[in-house]
């Protein structure tokens, strides 16, 4: 598995394209409405953050807005230095929108990757409606990370640089997976962007996002703390009634991990891509819940 898809035309009309794609909403959290906290700080956020409160239609929102002003000034702090953006784990769409905002300003092109259609087609469709502009620069590839490194990243001669923001899959295999997979394009990357690296939850889940990156890149781990963190009586720091998934205090929401600064431990520098991944089913990408 693992290829490029068309947008869906059929949901560009519908006023609830979660039910016609038949997609879940629990929580209905939306972060735009918290944004008032850091409005005056960042003009491009703030320009960003207007437009994307314009979609109208049903959704729900996974990652903090603490998470989304932090991405949008670390890809304004970086701009230049890379040409494209992947975001693995769209779930509806919450970052896709605010990478689509900023792809036009910081010149760079982005690549929503996910095993589930549905997702992918919500994502762009919130896409297509809030910045239409950017739906030139957006490719939607239903499929693992690893389909996507031999797809798209091993044959890419162009020279460009990525940057890849993983909310995908928070399972502790599945993480290292998808990080051994980005080893063997280790000089097209920029940076990992993490989201999560808070999270826990039951044993069902092993969620330990930031564990799997440590197993890869060494317990000496440099990185840029990005997004939320709660405090010890948070009422998040405590199992939720979905998967009992909750936040650890004291811990960011997200890690940004330079690749200039870190260097891969696993797997070995021997591995062959297709001795690992070929003869390999693909597995689901668990999404985030919220707590």
């Amino acid at each position: 598995m693992g290829q490029f898809i068309t947008p869906n035309q059929d949901i560009e009309t519908s006023e609830t394209p979660h039910e016609a794609l038949n997609l879940p909403i629990y929580s209905g959290y939306k972060s735009a409405p918290h944004a008032d906290q850091f409005v005056g700080q960042f003009r491009i956020f703030d320009a960003i953050v207007e437009q994307a409160s314009s979609f109208d239609v049903p959704y729900e929102d996974q990652c903090s807005i603490d998470y989304y002003f932090d991405i949008i000034r670390t890809l304004r702090d970086l701009n230049g230095e890379y040409d494209r953006v992947v975001e693995v784990g769209v779930f509806m769409g919450g970052a896709s929108v605010m990478l689509a905002g900023c792809s036009g300003r910081f010149d760079f092109d982005l690549d929503l990757i996910d095993i589930d259609a549905g997702y992918l087609q919500f994502s762009y469709e919130r896409v297509r409606r809030t910045f239409p502009e950017a739906t030139g620069r957006v490719r939607l590839y239903q499929g693992e990370v690893a389909d996507y490194v031999r797809d798209v990243m091993l044959p890419d001669n162009s020279g460009d640089r990525s940057i890849i923001h993983h909310d995908g899959a928070h399972d502790f295999n599945q993480v290292v997976r998808d990080l051994s997979a980005l080893s063997f394009v280790r000089e097209k990357l920029h940076s990992i962007i993490a989201q999560d690296t808070h999270l826990r939850g039951n044993l069902d889940h092993m969620n330990f996002v930031d564990m799997a990156l440590c197993a890869v890149f060494g317990t000496a781990l440099t990185f840029v703390p990005i997004g939320k963190v709660y405090g010890e009586h948070d009422s998040c720091t405590h199992p939720n009634r979905y998967q009992g998934n909750y936040f650890r205090p004291g811990i960011a929401e997200g890690m940004v991990v330079p690749m200039g600064a870190n260097a891969f431990q696993f797997p070995h520098s021997s591995a062959k891509f297709e001795e690992m991944f070929a003869a390999q089913g693909t597995k689901p990408m668990a999404l985030s819940n919220v707590a």
